[in-house]
Formats: structure tokens, sequence, C-alpha cells
């Protein structure tokens, strides 16, 4: 990849349904991990044609009237650099930064501890296919969720018990529609993907 850039695969706005409150959603482009049963194959290719100047990218997120952010993929940790240097660009714009990584909590405090200070928020762990969870967070049961900047806990702590009710978004950018959101697993093995 080259110095600068970063690989998107989407960014929206408002997301209602992968964080506390209304947000703005980045999905990063590629993914080394491929969990089987993944609703999102499609971003797993690391496609240079969904390159991005970091600057852009920070300036799109920036653009939207919203000051809480979630960044999912694909899977962020695999463009670290990249990831980084956009975190440091939008810190002071978002008063909440959530993260959903297939990486576990434990292996990122020990390669990318840089990264966890400007992170408020995490949701852990590889999508477990046949481990099906209630809880509205999160795609199987064993991804946890960790509140870093503690002021945001009370929201955060809210958000966590929310239980799954099937709602989902649905919306059309660049000629492709999207789902947004995590749905139950027999409901997400339904769907077919373009790949």
């Amino acid at each position: 990849m080259e110095v600068g850039r970063i690989l998107i695969s989407l960014i929206h706005y408002p997301v209602y349904v992968l964080g506390p409150g209304k947000r703005v959603g980045l999905w990063t482009q590629g993914c080394s991990i491929r969990c089987p049963g993944c609703m999102s194959k499609h971003t797993w290719d690391f496609d240079i044609r969904k390159a991005m100047k970091i600057e852009q990218a920070a300036r799109i997120l920036k653009g939207f009237p919203c000051d809480r952010l979630t960044i999912s993929g694909g899977e962020p940790f695999d463009q670290a650099d990249a990831l980084f240097e956009l975190l440091n660009l939008i810190r002071k714009h978002f008063k909440d930064i959530l993260v959903y990584t297939g990486y576990k909590m434990e292996y990122l405090i020990r390669k990318y501890k840089k990264h966890l200070s400007l992170i408020d928020a995490l949701v852990d762990g590889r999508f477990l296919e046949g481990l099906e969870s209630e809880y509205a967070y999160k795609g199987s049961d064993n991804q946890r969720l960790f509140v870093l900047n503690k002021d945001l806990s009370d929201r955060y702590y809210e958000w966590m018990q929310k239980k799954k009710d099937k709602t989902l978004q649905v919306i059309k950018a660049e000629d492709k529609i999207y789902l947004i959101g995590i749905p139950y697993q027999e409901h997400a093995s339904k769907f077919s993907y373009e790949i």
C-alpha cells in the first residue's frame, strides 16, 4: 500500500445500528482474517482501486454534522499505519470513536497500544459461525466490548445491554446496496454476496 493512503470500502452517514447514537460509519477494505460466515465478504480483498488519501478520508469524515464514529471492515488493523494516521487526523473532531476488529484486545495491547490511546471503545474477536449472540452489538458470543474512555461508560453500558431486534439499515451507495448492522446469524446466512 502506498504511504499516505488507506483502503476504504464505504463511508456512510448516518449510521444508527453500530454504536450508541447517530454516527458516521467507515468500513476499511481488506481483511486477512476472513471469518467463515462473515456478512462482509465484499471487504476482504485488498483492492487497490479502493485506495484514498488519508487526508481526504479525514476531511470527508469531519464534514458530517456528527461527532461519533464507528470504524469497521474489512479489518482496520490490517492497515495499522494508515489507521493510526487517520485516527490522529480525526481524534479532536470525534468525541466517540468505536472500532470493530477481529483481533483480540490482548494482541492489540501488545502490538498497537498507541492506536488504543486514540480509540474510545472497541469490540474485539473473530466472528464465529454457530456461536450466536442475542446482543445487538456483536455477531458472535465470543466478541467483547471494551470501553477505553471511562467518560463514555454509562452510554456504552446501556448500548451493550440492547438485544437484537432484527433492525438493519439498507442503503444505496455507488450503485450498490449495503446492509448495515449485525443480524442474527441464521438471517445473515441467507444473504447472497457478490465477491
